[in-house]
């Protein structure tokens, strides 16, 4: 099983879609991880083909004992936030997968991630025997551990698009 990894800004490009049907396509299990908490990211998550349904993110910031989450998502219809709680952060995640089940490996959507929980997060999916393939920007100093720790990883260089569209004037300083 390949387990495909991809990071985005705000608004999701629209060519995400059709690549996410094409990793399903190949047999790649598209995982998604977002800094941002679960109710700024059900949006995004919704336009990028994630399903955003009951029990569809873990959140990757520990809890405090007794502390509860103010940006889980509650249903206005049923009771279910009450039976089925999903693991936050790592070692939490860790415990379920020991004494629970397997239901952490199975979500699409991580929230509220950090380079290393991110890092941490591809370990165990590694351990668990997931072949792991990270998608992110090639720019970003943070990501090289996190491509380091994938089993393939793909960069993507925003910026040299950028660059190329850019007149060679408007980079010039005059004073």
């Amino acid at each position: 099983i390949f387990l495909g990894i991809l990071g985005s800004l705000v608004i999701p490009r629209s060519e995400t879609q059709g690549l996410l049907s094409t990793f399903q396509d190949a047999g790649v299990r598209f995982v998604y991880f977002s800094p941002r908490n679960m109710r700024r990211q059900k949006e995004i998550a919704s336009q990028m083909g994630i399903d955003v349904a009951w029990n569809c993110a873990i959140s990757l910031r520990p809890l405090d004992q007794g502390e509860e989450d103010p940006h889980r998502m509650v249903s206005n219809y049923a009771d279910w936030d009450v039976n089925a709680k999903l693991p936050h952060g790592i070692e939490s995640v860790r415990r379920h997968l020991k004494d629970v089940d397997n239901v952490p490996l199975l979500v699409s959507l991580f929230t509220d991630v950090t380079k290393t929980t991110t890092k941490e997060m591809i370990e165990i999916f590694q351990e668990y025997n997931d072949t792991v393939i990270t998608v992110g920007l090639s720019h970003l100093p943070w990501n090289s551990k996190i491509f380091s720790t994938a089993d393939l990883a793909i960069g993507v260089d925003v910026l040299s698009d950028c660059l190329a569209k850019t007149d060679e004037d408007d980079l010039r300083y005059n004073a």
